[in-house]
């Protein structure tokens, strides 16, 4: 399967919307006017009516892809191998960033964490389950969009011997069983119904970008891919409709249809313009980026001793974001991802690792 290297282009516009509008905020908390921010929305975001849309159509881009690529890469997997990898490609980098800002908060140094910080709090955050539970506060709090990706994984995996015999049939149960859940999970208090209820209404947009992965490989035909895609989008449909909260802007489906049909396209872009090597490489930092963004810019005006929102800080933080990304990218998550590989591949000959080389370009797409 050849690289996808159209979807290189949406992970980092994806990931530019998310820092841009955490920057935003992050403008807000120091009392201070952005003039990018007001110059692009009066010129681009307010037109378009995409002000309050950047975050949560990036979130669903991210998944879109996710669903999209780790079905690709599940073809050549076994369950076990799948969660070994997917969990190495995102779980070293988070608990080194999480362990780092529990260290920082630890010290009173302000770093965008509200409450105690003890060892149940570093617990439940490297484990997810801070989401679960009151009064454990998030140590990242952009970490919650894993716990739908790692729902995702599971269920991956689960299905994966039904996956390659009858591609159709992990979609069937999947919609049963998200409607169900739609079905029980009626109301979002206390946090752990709020977080089942966000898992049960944003995993149809994985499923869609499981589709479409299924579609291109031929498994599966282009009409049943449209019927059950309609399913999905109509189990996100009344997601929407029966939730006050999630997800918390109008319009959120149609904005996930474009999105879906955005996709598509990038899937068969190609050229030498985006395959270039910074666009590869840019990409391959997105999930980074998106780790490190928010307590960089948090830590910044404390190291400057300065406001936060000036734009100094901001050039500073922009800065210190890329630095920390790119450390992040190169000391954690490649090294976890060649360990995993070089267990896996123990006692093998080149030409039997082969194949395995060739899912894990593919899947580098995320």
């Amino acid at each position: 399967m050849r690289y996808l290297h159209g979807l290189d282009v949406l992970r980092i516009l994806a990931s530019i919307a998310v820092v841009y509008t955490h920057t935003r905020d992050w403008f807000a908390t120091g009392g201070q006017t952005w003039r990018l921010d007001h110059a692009l929305t009066a010129t681009v975001l307010a037109p378009f009516r995409l002000d309050a849309y950047l975050v949560p159509v990036a979130i669903a881009t991210f998944f879109l892809i996710s669903g999209l690529v780790v079905t690709f890469a599940a073809q050549r997997e076994s369950p076990g191998r799948f969660l070994a990898r997917r969990f190495t490609r995102v779980l070293p980098a988070m608990w080194v960033v999480l362990l780092i800002v529990w260290v920082v908060a630890r010290t009173g140094t302000p770093i965008g964490v509200t409450g105690p910080v003890d060892g149940t709090t570093l617990l439940t955050n490297l484990t997810l389950t801070n989401f679960f539970f009151s009064g454990n506060p998030g140590l990242d709090l952009v970490t919650w969009t894993l716990v739908v990706q790692v729902t995702c994984y599971l269920y991956v995996a689960a299905t994966l011997p039904l996956l390659r015999r009858w591609p159709w049939l992990p979609q069937a149960i999947a919609v049963a069983l998200v409607s169900v859940l739609l079905s029980v999970v009626r109301t979002e208090n206390p946090v752990a119904l709020h977080t089942l209820r966000v898992t049960a209404t944003l995993l149809p947009i994985l499923f869609i970008g499981q589709l479409i992965a299924l579609v291109r490989l031929g498994r599966l035909h282009p009409l049943a891919g449209a019927a059950y895609g309609v399913a999905h989008w109509l189990l996100l449909v009344r997601g929407d409709l029966t939730s006050d909260f999630t997800p918390a802007v109008p319009g959120y489906p149609q904005m996930v249809v474009c999105i879906a049909l955005l996709t598509i396209v990038c899937c068969r872009m190609s050229g030498r313009w985006v395959a270039a090597g910074w666009l590869r490489a840019a990409a391959d930092r997105t999930y980074a980026v998106f780790l490190v963004h928010v307590p960089v810019l948090y830590l910044t005006p404390h190291l400057l001793s300065t406001t936060a929102g000036t734009t100094l800080t901001f050039f500073v933080a922009m800065v210190g974001t890329a630095v920390a990304a790119d450390l992040l990218y190169r000391f954690v998550e490649m090294p976890a991802v060649h360990w995993c590989r070089t267990w896996e591949n123990r006692g093998q000959n080149t030409a039997e690792r082969a194949p395995d080389d060739l899912a894990g370009r593919v899947e580098a797409t995320r």
